[in-house]
């Protein structure tokens, strides 16, 4: 790698061949279809008893990452779990702010208001539910949304593991590869 005025020039592909795959692996896994997908998919109805692998692997987007990620170098498939588990990690750290943030402090506030003018809080609630109801939907979506997208970080790591212990490539988790 070499710096030419404001541009990196960087020798060989792998950088850009693994996040070519970050991309097309994390776009597998939208936030938004978790929701439809926890009714549809071999892996939500895999959450009884003790299995919890066999529908996991059976999930449409499971396949779809094997399929992507077939005959894929061991370098660059360790780069790639490396990708999932330090954004899983970045994932875990702005869903605790985003709790933080968007729970303790509104609620917070919301007791101290009640205490101060509990009555007057009461009457404004019942004067205008709808504006209450929008706050309360909206302090409970960020959170909620986070969660989603936590989840969804830790799927594509679980998958990743999948592929690892079938090509029998060890380490054999995401969570090996790295010291703690």
């Amino acid at each position: 790698m070499r710096i030419v005025g404001e541009t990196v020039e960087r020798s060989g592909t792998e950088p850009a061949e693994l996040w070519r795959l970050w991309r097309s692996l994390h776009r597998l896994f939208p936030t938004w279809a978790l929701i439809p997908e926890s009714f549809v998919t071999p892996g939500a109805w895999g959450y009884l008893g003790l299995d919890f692998l066999s529908g996991f692997r059976r999930n449409p987007t499971t396949l779809k990452a094997f399929a992507l990620l077939d005959g894929v170098s061991d370098a660059l498939f360790d780069g790639l779990t490396a990708l999932a588990a330090l954004n899983a990690r970045r994932q875990d750290q702005l869903l605790r702010v985003v709790i933080v943030a968007y729970l303790t402090v509104p609620l917070s506030i919301l007791a101290l208001v009640a205490e101060l003018a509990g009555a007057d809080l009461m009457s404004f609630v019942k004067a205008h539910q709808n504006i209450t109801l929008w706050i309360a939907l909206t302090l409970t979506a960020a959170p909620v949304g986070y969660m989603m997208s936590t989840w969804r970080s830790k799927q594509v790591i679980g998958v990743l593991d999948l592929i690892r212990i079938e090509r029998q490539q060890r380490p054999y988790t995401a969570l090996e590869l790295r010291d703690e």
